[in-house]
Formats: structure tokens, sequence, C-alpha cells
């Protein structure tokens, strides 16, 4: 279900047509209507009888008097219980509009909400602009069909007179105008083709329109928590209306993930993040086409609705679209209304279900549906060839997909179009949700074209960063060791070095190869290696995620055991606030701006030898209460119960996506909360205008204006409403903004930061001996303990000469050392970003 605060242009029509049934239905209700007319599920259980007859008196005697108070009392009771009963449906009667809006006009006391009269005309204004050329256009279905087009205007349009001269405000209940409603054209995508769905001329409100503050839905009376809808009538109209209205919002969606890729084509975009918020994107689509798809199916099917809409819109457009006749052959000649649609790319999946059907593991091969060529100019073939190239590319990559499905089923990430095609095998049918994804797959391609294998590169050039890396780590825990740490780490090290090789050898390739070997056949050549992911940036996008936030959570994990990074950054600042000149550490200084001095500090950063160790301490996990002079000598405990703390601020937004591309543990659906979460958590703001194509991220340094943003993070999510696209764009700028932090290799970090402390140990080790007990510093054999027995030393002694020494061996270790983390980083952009 799509989350509350999200809007689309089918589920404010659907809000539109609910909230006139709610008003209806209970104004009436309040008023003392009884009917038949509202069930709850399906039973009746609203009201029991008729409206009173006009000439006829009310006014009943003996028996039935004592008959209708009981029923008066039963009818109380009732709605006693629906109030009480969170989440009690009605379902209002189309039929039983104009009787109840009939009734509520001859109620005095009534005065008709300005809203309502507004509500009416939109929705009016919607199956109209639809409605109204069906039959013009051939596409109603038969007679029967014929005779219920219209029934619905016909009832709202009496509905809206009958009401009218009962309105607050007649001057306003007239409906706005809207300035969208005229407009016949509409540059959409980046490709600039004109918005064919304008010829419709359908009722589609502008943003501004849709939220201004005068713009209501009429509220029920009553009960708040009872939810009222109209009577789904399941017509060829409805189904009709439905995909129109579905239409508009995936076309934004669409086209906002144009923009998306043809952004990162220009490689100011980060693939992660381009993948996720596609794939989001995708999913919200999802919901969308879920949420339409009962009327659709109730009105004919996704197949004949599809070709219905097709020859609706070939038909304004000027096509002749004679009945009967090949929809198929009409969608490959104009092909932009086909590719529109969604009819073309229908039509090549249909072609999946077969090999679905045949079952085992397929093996494409070369030529089999045709040949793909992406240094062709596409603008300069005909419909006929485009389709017969989107069918290449759609039956070429999604065997792979059922290679994954059929033979890996522990495939570490999942999107879009893999789930769709999963859903395909189980149920053998092409889901309208598989064919927007297929049609986002093809527009990435047609975007990139031959560049399109980059996203795999990228992917390839990081994970082969990711297993040196993590040879280097093993490597380096052998010489420190720490019978607590290191045995369980380096299990996880070994475990994650292996998942990294068995990506880049392949696997969906393994199991081809097998399949031929038990068959007794050799693997055709044409099937190259690692495919899946060169053909799908949006999958190597996704697997790119998945094994940096696990490389990010084991860097921070390993520096928050070992200390490596907080012990060495509390030296590193008493050097400089002591004024010793420690030298640059830019890697350091990179991660203190990324993660803020709230995850290493208690407090501002100490400036004093008296508040080095007491600061030091805080952070090891002793209470504030440890450093007072007058506690009492019998305080139980000195050390916090929540332990020391620890690194665990950070990538706020990306870490929203882990449990699904992680820890694979399926779909996510966006709520309400996660949407205020995706605007609220970011530690970042958008500044520059869209319309402009300038938009800057920038992190927000201000630290009441970093506070406010938190503390709003904390409380009950805003209930401003969002358009999908709005929300991707939003999510867009969000990851990409965290990508410095999620890239940054910690593991690294946490290298370098025990580099520090072992060479500041070294050098320190003899003075540490003269100044304290051998005993003490063999027992405390952890690298981070020397920076305690210094700044021990330091807030005792006035001139500390373990201070000054381990100032002398920072800087001498900086001096050769420092900066080569984000050499790594720098190194691996960089050949990222080679074409």
């Amino acid at each position: 279900m799509l989350p509350p605060n999200l809007v689309s242009t089918y589920q404010g029509y659907k809000y539109d047509t609910n909230s006139i049934a709610a008003w209806l239905a209970s104004t009436a209700k309040s008023c003392g209507y009884t009917s038949d007319a509202v069930t709850a599920g399906p039973a009746t259980d609203a009201v029991t009888a008729g409206p009173p007859k006009p000439g006829t008196s009310t006014r009943l005697k003996g028996k039935a008097r004592a008959e209708a108070k009981k029923r008066e009392a039963e009818e109380k009771e009732k709605d006693a219980a629906a109030k009480s009963a969170p989440g009690a449906k009605y379902t209002i009667k189309i039929q039983d509009f104009v009787p109840m809006a009939e009734f509520i006009a001859s109620q005095r006391k009534i005065s008709v909400p300005a809203s309502l009269i507004t509500t009416l005309q939109r929705v009016i204004n919607v199956r109209k602009g639809f409605g109204g050329r069906l039959t013009k256009s051939g596409a109603v279905k038969d007679e029967l069909e014929d005779q219920k087009h219209g029934y619905f205007v016909e009832i709202l349009g009496k509905v809206r007179e009958i009401l009218l001269p009962r309105a607050k405000t007649p001057a306003a209940a007239s409906a706005p105008r809207d300035a969208n409603a005229d407009k016949k054209a509409e540059a959409t995508g980046s490709d600039g083709l004109i918005n064919q769905f304008a010829a419709l001329k359908m009722y589609e409100p502008s943003d501004d329109f849709m939220n201004a503050p005068d713009i209501e839905r009429p509220q029920p009376s009553g009960a708040t928590n009872v939810a009222y809808e109209a009577e789904s009538l399941g017509t060829f109209e409805d189904a009709i209306i439905a995909m129109g209205l579905l239409n508009i919002d995936l076309r934004r969606i669409r086209s906002r993930i144009r923009w998306i890729w043809s952004t990162w084509r220009d490689r100011s975009l980060d693939l992660a993040a381009a993948a996720i918020a596609t794939n989001t994107a995708i999913d919200l689509a999802r919901n969308l086409i879920d949420d339409a798809m009962p009327l659709i199916d109730s009105g004919g099917g996704l197949d004949e609705i599809l070709s219905a809409f097709l020859v609706l819109l070939a038909d304004q457009l000027g096509y002749e679209t004679p009945v009967p006749f090949d929809v198929a052959k009409l969608a490959r000649e104009a092909f932009d209304i086909g590719d529109q649609t969604y009819f073309l790319t229908f039509l090549a999946l249909q072609e999946l279900r077969s090999v679905v059907k045949a079952g085992g593991i397929p093996i494409y091969k070369e030529g089999s549906f045709g040949y793909y060529d992406p240094q062709s100019d596409r603008t300069s073939k005909s419909g006929e060839k485009k389709f017969e190239e989107d069918k290449v590319l759609l039956m070429k990559f999604s065997l792979e997909l059922i290679t994954v499905e059929r033979g890996i089923p522990d495939y570490p990430v999942t999107d879009e179009f893999l789930r769709g095609v999963k859903k395909l095998a189980e149920t053998k049918q092409v889901s309208f949700s598989l064919v927007f994804a297929a049609q986002i797959f093809l527009d990435i391609h047609h975007i990139l074209r031959p560049t399109v294998n980059q996203g795999f590169d990228i992917l390839e050039k990081n994970l082969l960063f990711f297993e040196t890396e993590m040879a280097e780590l093993l490597k380096y825990h052998q010489d420190i060791k720490s019978v607590k740490l290191s045995a369980n780490h380096d299990k996880i090290i070994t475990h994650f070095k292996a998942n990294l090789r068995w990506v880049l050898d392949d696997a969906v390739y393994d199991v081809k190869r097998k399949v031929c070997q038990r068959m007794h056949q050799i693997l055709p050549s044409s099937v190259e290696r690692n495919r899946i992911l060169k053909m799908s940036p949006v999958l190597s996008g996704l697997m790119l995620y998945s094994f940096r936030v696990q490389i990010w959570s084991l860097g921070i994990e390993l520096a928050n055991e070992w200390g490596s990074i907080t012990y060495s950054l509390h030296l590193y600042n008493a050097l400089q606030a002591e004024g010793l000149d420690p030298g640059p550490w830019p890697d350091m200084d990179v991660v203190r701006t990324i993660l803020g001095d709230s995850n290493f500090f208690v407090g501002d950063p100490p400036k004093t030898p008296a508040d080095y160790a007491k600061k030091l301490s805080l952070q090891a996990g002793m209470t504030a209460v440890a450093f007072t002079q007058n506690r009492r000598a019998n305080i139980p405990r000195l050390t916090s119960q929540a332990g020391p703390r620890v690194i665990k601020e950070g990538i706020y937004v990306s870490r929203m996506f882990m449990d699904r591309y992680v820890a694979n543990t399926g779909q996510v659906d966006l709520t309400a909360e996660d949407v205020a979460k995706i605007i609220e958590l970011s530690l970042f703001e958008i500044e520059g205008s869209e319309e402009d194509d300038v938009s800057i991220i920038s992190q927000i340094v201000d630290p009441e204006k970093l506070q406010q943003k938190k503390n709003r993070s904390k409380r009950s999510p805003r209930t401003a409403k969002l358009r999908p696209e709005r929300l991707i764009r939003g999510l867009m700028f969000a990851l990409e903004a965290e990508s410095l932090e999620l890239a940054f290799p910690y593991t690294a970090m946490h290298r370098q930061g025990l580099s520090l402390l072992r060479a500041v140990r070294e050098h320190c080790d003899s003075l540490l001996q003269k100044t304290f007990a051998p005993a003490i510093i063999t027992q405390g054999s952890a690298l981070w303990y020397v920076v305690t027995w210094i700044f021990a030393n330091a807030q005792t002694t006035k001139d500390s000469k373990l201070l000054l020494e381990a100032g002398v061996a920072v800087r001498e270790f900086l001096r050769s050392e420092g900066g080569w983390v984000l050499g790594l980083l720098k190194g691996i952009d960089k050949e990222c970003n080679m074409k």
C-alpha cells in the first residue's frame, strides 16, 4: 500500500470519489436518513429502512411505535459499536447517491461545503476526459458496456445539481479552473518527446492546484474511525480511467528515472545511489499499479485494457483505428504510442512465458531473437526495428534472470525486474509491475547505449579494491593480535573476501556451464561472464551498495572494538590544542567532518590537560560522577551501564536499505515514517533550482540548524504531501550526499589509526616504563592504552614529557603515512571515472 503522505493522480481520484460517498452517507445518516444503501462488509449494517415517503404521517402508534423505539435503540448501539471499532468500512452504493443528496437538500439545518461541489466537479471532469471518447474511438467493447457508459457521470451531475443551491459559498462552489487542464502538450523525459497523453485533454491538475490550502475534500460527519468508500462498478470504463490516471503517474516516475541515468551518464551521480533511487522508484510504481489492478482486472484484464487504451490514444492522435484490426501492428507503426502505453513491452514479455513454462536453465544463443547493436543510431530506426531491438534486449537479459531464479536462490541482491521474473515463474502471468520494470531497463539502455556496461566496470573495480583491502586487513591483524578481538573478526573478513570472489567469478556463468556439462555440451563462446551485471547498471549499483555497506559496517565495528580511530583522534586533538603541531592529517580531518565530533567526544572537544583524560574516560564508558570532587566513597559503579560510547551515527538514509539489499530479506515497502526519514534524516540540504538545472548538495554545518534537523527526525513524520517523483528526487540527492561517507574505507582508516598508536607506543616505550610501573604497562597491552597513560601523565604534570614525545612520534608518522587512506579513495574514484 502506498504511504498516505504520498499522492498520485489515480490515488487523488480515488480519494475524491470516496470522500463524496463518505460525506453523502455520513451526513444523510446524521440527519436521520435510513436505507440499505450502506453495507459493512457483506452484510447490511448501517441502516434498515427507507426514507419517509412524501405525504405520509411519520408518527407511529402502539406496537409499531414500540418496535420503532426498539430499532432506534439497536441502531444507536450499532453506531456506538462502529465508533469504538477501529477500521470499520462501509461501502456506499452508487445508485443511492441521488436519494441521499435529495434527503440532505430537504434538511434546512444542513449547509453543503464548497469543497464537496469542487470535488464533484473534479471527478466529473476526470471521467469525461476518458469516458467521453470511448464510444467515438471504438474502444467500447459491446452494447452492454455502451449502456453503462456515462452512468456514474450522470449520477454525479445530478448530485451536484441538487446540492449546489445549498453550498456555503455558491460563487466559489463551481469547479476551479486549472491552468494545466487546457495544455495540449508537455515536454517530458530526457529525450524531449511531446507528451502524447495531452491529446486526450485529460483533467490533470497541477501540483499547486492539488495542494492549495483552500482546495479541500469534504470530511464525513460522525465517527472519524469509520471508513467510507464508493461502490466499485467494475466496468470497462472504470478500468480505462484507472489505466489512464495510472499512466500519468508512471510517466512522471519514468521521466525522473530517465533524468537519473542521463545525469549518471555524465558521471555526476554515484552508481549505487542511482541504482537504489531507481529501484525505489519502480517499487513505488508497483504500489501504484497494485492499487489500480483490481479495477483493471474487473474491466477485462491487463491485455484487453492495454490494447483498448492504446487504441483510444491512437484515435485521438489521428491514426486510423478500424475495428477489428491488428493492435500489435498499430503499436509498432505508432511506436511512441506503443512505448508510452507499455503495450509493446507487454507484447515482448509474452514470449517469455513460453520459456518459463518450458522449465530448466535456458542458454541464450546469440541471434536467437535477433541482434542488438548499441553503436547504431536508434533515432533513425523504424518502429518495427526499434521493437525488434527491444525484444532482443529483453529476452537476452530475462534469460539471465530466469537462470538466477532457478539456479541461485540466494543471489545477493534482488531488484524489481528480478522480483517480477520470480513472480512470473510462480504465476505464469506477466504482471504490469514486471512490464514497468522491464520498460525502465529498456529506457536505461537507450540512454546509455554502448556505455551501459560501465556500471559493471565501476562495480568490478570497487570489488577488486575491497578484495585487496580484505587481504591487507588479514595480513595486518597477524602482526597485531588480540585474543578477544582478532579471531572473530578474521573469520568475518575471510567470509566477506570469499563472497567478493564469488561475485567476481560470476556464479550465474558457473550455473550455465554446469548445465552444459550435464548435457555433454560446450557452453557457447558467445556466453560472456557477468552478463547479468554488465547489462544492468541497476543490479551492478545495488551489488556495489551491498558490499559497500558491509565493508562500511565492518570498518566501523573494527574501529569501535579496537578504538583505533577514536583514541588516535583524541591524541591528535590534544596535540593540536597544546600547539604541538602534529602536522596535517587529511584522512582524519575527512573522517571527523563526515561523522561529526558527536561520534568521538562527549560534548565539545577537550582543550586543556584536565579535560583530555576526563573526556576520553567518558568516551570509554565512565560516568560523569566519577569526576566530581565530592562524590561519595560508597558509590558502587563508576562505569556507565551503557558501556563505551561508540561510533554509531552516519549514513542515515543509506541505512534504510540495508535489510533489503544486504540481509536480502525481500521487499521492503515504504511507510509514511520512511518517507519522513528520507527527508529529515539526511544531514545535507539541496540548494539551487531544479528548473534552472542547478542543484548543489551541501552538508549542514551550523550546529543549531543541525540539532533542529535531528530533533525533527525524532518526532512524528510530517504530513506534507509528496508526489512519487518528488520523493525520488529527494532520495536521489540524499543518497548522493552520503556516497562519500559510505565509500570511505574505514577498514583502511582502522589500520592507519592502529599504526599511529603503535608508532607512538614504540617511540615512547622507554619513557612509559620509567613513568609507570612496568607491570602496568605489560598488563595494558592493548594499543589504545598508550593514550590513557599519556593523558594521565599530562593531567598530573605541568610540562608532560610524554605528551611532547607523543607529538614527535605522531608528526613523524603523519609525515610519511598521513593521507594514504584518501589516496586509496581517490585512486578507485579515478579508475571508475575513466571512460
